[in-house]
């Protein structure tokens, strides 16, 4: 008897959970379209490179170009940042939790116009210490610092979602590189 009550408590829970739109996060859910089509995406050397290009790759609507000529986005990474910091000491001293951060500056060209300000994405994890298993620890804070800068990666997506086209941008097409008050030459 228990157990009938108990599934069925079970199936009008997951039944009230979706009926209120709740999904897990890239899983089901319709994502908000980009403001744009193509994009250039400038990386240079940064690690977050390869987590934004996969991050946009999953998005059928977007085609990512290999140069900056005629795009409607253009997306620059200015500068990345980890920090390690010391977040709790046990009694006798010693380390007991650090705190992770990694922090990414991006700049948004947006049909021409530049986004301001740069936009900033900061994210924090903790991670527990133990000086007995220090090779442990290690893998961790590598896997802790690939999960920062993937998730820094679908946090700057989002935000460039949320983007909207400015009132002087092209209907449509590529963008001009000629500039606004070019007069014709004789």
């Amino acid at each position: 008897m228990k157990r009938v009550v108990l599934c069925w408590l079970l199936l009008a829970l997951s039944v009230a959970l979706a009926a209120c739109g709740f999904h897990l996060r890239g899983l089901g859910g319709v994502d908000r379209p980009l403001p744009f089509n193509m994009l250039y995406l400038e990386t240079g050397s940064y690690a977050i490179g390869n987590d934004l290009r996969q991050v946009l790759a999953r998005d059928q609507r977007v085609q990512l170009l290999p140069s900056a000529q005629q795009t409607q986005a253009t997306v620059s990474l200015l500068s990345e940042n980890q920090a390690k910091d010391i977040l709790t000491l046990n009694v006798g001293g010693k380390i007991n939790e650090f705190q992770l951060t990694y922090t990414a500056t991006v700049r948004t060209v947006l049909y021409g116009v530049p986004v301001e300000p740069d936009m900033v994405v900061t994210v924090r994890r903790s991670m527990n210490y133990s000086d007995s298993a220090i090779l442990g620890k290690e893998q961790e804070e590598n896997l802790l610092w690939a999960d920062a800068r993937r998730d820094a990666a679908e946090q700057i997506v989002r935000r460039l979602s949320f983007l909207t086209k400015p009132a002087n941008a092209p209907i449509s097409g590529p963008q001009s590189v000629k500039p606004v008050d070019a007069s014709p030459q004789r």
